[in-house]
């Protein structure tokens, strides 16, 4: 009777035990999977919702300890705060306008295979206790295939329409691939080729499909010849938004980004071709039936070429849209000449120009010096050349 008491509570011992361990262990309580050099979101969010615009959080990487990204009081890493461990170093960015909501999470650019790990992210100044949240961080692998012309590269897919038109497309391969979508179950999906173009022996091939399920799913180019496959997910999500549409108001100034029908409501932002949020300006923001209609615009003055992105943290639903901007053209010259037509006759009529002023300069420099002569020989001396020309 004794023994089996005993056992009893060793039992609960270690049962409590366990508990006791795996609280403090902190086992992550999120895990996010990336695919090798694309980006990814790391959560981090107070439940409470309230602002951390005045507060210290701090992102680390466990096991060896690294140091991702520390906020503190509006200073970070990325305008001038000391810390960050250098593999990080340009690759890591917050939300600035979601610090109001108790939105701490980070976007970590380009991610590659040794960032794979625990991450930690913490609120030491919270009372009574800090606040810490963990997230494990999975990277798959890409194959790279290098020195192989002609391989298709990864496929560019984006949702046209709300939970509904998928798009994919794949530029530049050679030879022609067969471009499909596959649910995820890889069983593939009816679709509909509605480019396939050859432009010097390459092939660019634009392929849609409908869903009507949420889900991810994949488009796939194969191109046998090479033994060559490659694709790209997307996962499509009930409310998630459609493709920003994009458009220039301003050339060579203001451009705008339209987000409609989104739900819950989508950050938008603008990033320039390093990936960095550009100053912007929300000119719209509207709800109807729970859903959100969004427009942000913003003024570049280089050219080049920039991203419209919205992004849903609660669907992990990110898509894009990107738009280039040009340096202004010079005016064209007139009636349609070649520039050397217009630049030689220009050129004649400056040549006109100055020699017409060059004689009426002369002329009237004779006349002037005539003038001067007269004067120098006063009436008096024109009068005895006259009398003497009278005499016989």
């Amino acid at each position: 009777m004794e023994l089996l008491a005993l056992l009893f509570l060793s039992f609960c011992f270690l049962t409590l035990s366990g508990r006791t361990f795996a609280a403090e262990s902190e086992t992550p309580v999120a895990r996010v999977t990336v695919r090798e050099d694309d980006d990814v979101i790391l959560p981090c969010s107070l439940d409470t919702n309230e602002n951390i615009e005045s507060m210290l959080f701090d992102w680390v990487k466990e096991v060896p300890r690294k140091e991702v990204f520390m906020y503190r009081n509006r200073s970070h890493y990325n305008n001038g705060l000391p810390g960050q461990d250098v593999e990080f170093k340009g690759r890591v960015s917050h939300y600035p306008e979601e610090l109001k909501y108790g939105n701490a999470s980070i976007r970590l650019k380009q991610t590659r295979l040794e960032d794979k790990g625990t991450y930690t992210c913490i609120f030491p100044e919270i009372k009574p206790s800090e606040k810490i949240f963990r997230i494990e961080l999975v990277v798959e692998p890409v194959l790279k295939i290098r020195n192989f012309p002609g391989a298709g590269p990864k496929p560019y897919v984006t949702i046209l329409k709300e939970n509904g038109l998928l798009e994919c497309e794949v530029p530049g391969a050679s030879p022609k691939p067969t471009v499909e979508w596959w649910d995820s179950d890889n069983k593939t999906l009816p679709s509909k080729t509605v480019q396939d173009k050859e432009e010097q022996g390459r092939f660019h091939v634009i392929v849609q499909t409908t869903v009507t399920e949420p889900g991810c799913y994949r488009c796939v180019a194969t191109q046998m010849e090479k033994w060559h496959r490659i694709s790209s997910e997307i996962c499509v999500h009930r409310g998630a938004g459609p493709k920003p549409y994009v458009t220039i108001l301003k050339e060579n100034g203001l451009l705008e980004c339209e987000v409609p029908g989104a739900s819950p409501k989508p950050t938008v932002e603008w990033w320039d071709s390093d990936n960095k949020t550009l100053p912007s300006k929300t000119v719209q923001d509207e709800e109807q039936q729970g859903r959100f209609h969004v427009i942000v615009q913003t003024t570049v003055t280089e050219p080049g070429c920039y991203r419209c992105v919205a992004t849903q943290m609660e669907k992990w639903h990110r898509i894009s849209s990107e738009i280039c901007v040009h340096r202004e053209k010079t005016a064209q010259p007139p009636s349609g000449l070649p520039e050397w037509a217009a630049a030689l006759i220009g050129g004649f009529i400056v040549v006109v120009f100055v020699v017409a002023v060059g004689v009426v300069l002369k002329i009237k420099g004779y006349s002037l010096k005539k003038d001067l002569q007269r004067m120098e020989n006063g009436p008096s001396s024109e009068l005895e050349r006259n009398l003497t020309s009278e005499q016989p």
